[in-house]
This record gives C-alpha cells, structure tokens and sequence, in this order.
C-alpha cells in the first residue's frame, strides 16, 4: 500500500475533499490544503506528491472551462508557462535528492510577509505590461518551486494578485498556470518510478473525491462577494505559510 491503512487515513479522506472545496472557492486546492496536511500525518514529501498530483492537475481543467471566456487576461502569462515547465522539469530533479527545508522556510516568510502587507492595504499592485515583462523569471521561480517543493502557488497567487484583476480573470489565470505546471509535474514525477498500480488507482481516488469537494466549493463561490473572495484567497496563503514553516522545522 502506499501507506499504512489506520486512522490517518480518515484525516485524509477529510483533507482531500475540504482542499477540493477550497479549490472551488478560491482557485486553490490540494497543493495548499491537502498536501501539508498528508505530509504531517505521513512524511513522506515524495510520496505525497505522487498521489496528489494527478487530483490536483484534473482539478484545474473544470475551473479553466467555467472561466473560459476571460482567457485573454492570462496572455500575460505565456512566458511565465514557457519557463515554469523548465523550471519544474528542473525542479523535480531537485526533488530527487536534496531535501529543501531551506527553501521552504525561505518561501514561508516571503508568503507571511505578503499575506500580513495584502490584509493592511500595502500590498504594491503592478501593471499587465510589468506583470508580461517579469512572467518568465517568476514563471521559472514557481517551476522551480512546485518540481522541488509542491509549492507554487504561494507565489502564482501573490503575483497574480498584485496585478488586481478580476475575480473571474484572476480563477482563470491561477488556474491556467496551475494547468501548466501541475500536468508537467504529473509527467516529471512519473520518471522517478515511484508509480505502482496501487499507487496510481490510490491516485485516481484522491482525484474523484478532490473533484467531489470541488462541486460544493462551485456552490459556494458562486454566494460570496469579492472582499470575502479575496479574504479566502489570503486565508489560503496563510495556511500555505504555516504549512511551509513545518515543512521546514521538519527538514
């Protein structure tokens, strides 16, 4: 089995389904509210990643094809793609051998930081054409990050929201990127031969129930104003923080 069969497995189960809710409310699902969660309970970062990858890459395709029509607000983020799969390509080779509590605990701060500046009103907002030139450096750096880590997202989201477009712009847009580096880190870990049938139908499970929990999370998106919208998106990356420092505590 992929892992021992016992009460975690119950804490999973819940994990996984509240990250698919989560995942409908905010743009953002497994990577933050599940993943931390399994590798407390299992520690095993590789392993994790392994079976929430293809949940969290499945995930992506039906909020790209709810916000579909605001595709033109993510043209700025086309050399982002481009260098965030070299980056994870990259990233996943890292992965491989080196243990990356440093730049957990690195990413943490960067994350409270942000998180604390964007609840005051501090947060520095910039342009689509500032947002276009830097996509490829930032692309590359949330590569790097989700390959070795499985945390992109902390830093897509701080990015995406400094540009202060919509909320239907801003669910297409994480989610596009999310559709990019999550697919080509399916593909990447698949070359560690960690994948077994067990693991993969284990996979596939996780992805059923992710896709449950996003259902409801649609549901509730669709009740909630911008201010709150924009508070679950905060809530989330701080949850993402918090994740990271004992991501980091642990080594």
């Amino acid at each position: 089995m992929p892992f021992p069969f016992d009460w975690r497995i119950g804490v999973a189960v819940a994990a996984v389904f509240v990250a698919g809710i989560a995942k409908g409310v905010t743009g953002m699902g497994l990577p933050i509210a599940g993943v931390p969660v399994l590798v407390a309970l299992y520690g095993d970062l590789r392993m994790v990643l392994v079976l929430t990858i293809l949940g969290s890459a499945s995930a992506d395709i039906p909020l790209l094809w709810r916000y579909r029509q605001r595709y033109r607000d993510a043209s700025m983020l086309i050399g982002f793609g481009l260098l965030g799969i070299i980056g994870i390509v990259a990233g996943t080779q890292i992965l491989a051998f080196v243990r990356p509590a440093i730049l957990s605990g690195v990413l943490a701060l960067v994350v409270i930081a942000f998180t604390i500046l964007s609840w005051l009103g501090r947060v520095p907002t910039i342009s689509k054409t500032l947002a276009t030139r830097i996509g490829p450096l930032v692309g590359l750096a949330c590569g790097l990050l989700q390959g070795s880590v499985g945390a992109a997202g902390p830093v897509t989201t701080s990015y995406l929201l400094s540009t202060q477009i919509s909320r239907a712009s801003f669910l297409f847009a994480i989610n596009a990127t999310f559709f990019v580096l999550d697919w080509t880190q399916f593909f990447s870990l698949q070359r560690l031969g960690l994948t077994t049938p067990l693991v993969f139908a284990a996979s596939v499970g996780i992805a059923i129930l992710c896709l449950a929990g996003l259902a409801i999370g649609f549901v509730i998106h669709d009740r909630i104003d911008d201010i709150v919208f924009r508070r679950g998106v905060l809530t989330m990356l701080g949850i993402a923080a918090v994740a990271l420092i004992v991501r980091a505590a642990r080594g």
